[in-house]
């Protein structure tokens, strides 16, 4: 069975361009929530993590932070990020 997974995003957000290609590029589906087009998803993002900072995803109803403080992106982040 296939991981459901949203991502939370924003234009213009590194972190998350990046997300998105190693998802893209890994044939991984995800719905796309871009908190700045849509104000109930920012919405949704505050009341869910008290903050509107992306990515975030939520994987299988799991909140997840979808970078790592202080650190670069990686795709090995992306990978331990995404499985269950």
């Amino acid at each position: 069975m296939q991981n459901r997974i949203v991502l939370y995003t924003a234009r213009r957000c590194s972190d998350c361009d990046k997300l998105k290609s190693y998802m893209d590029r890994n044939g991984i589906a995800y719905e796309l929530r871009d908190i700045k087009a849509n104000p109930e998803f920012a919405s949704e993002l505050s009341e869910k993590t008290g903050k509107q900072g992306v990515p975030y995803v939520v994987v299988n109803g799991e909140w997840r932070r979808g970078y790592e403080p202080g650190q670069p992106y990686s795709d090995e982040f992306a990978a331990k990020l995404l499985s269950n």
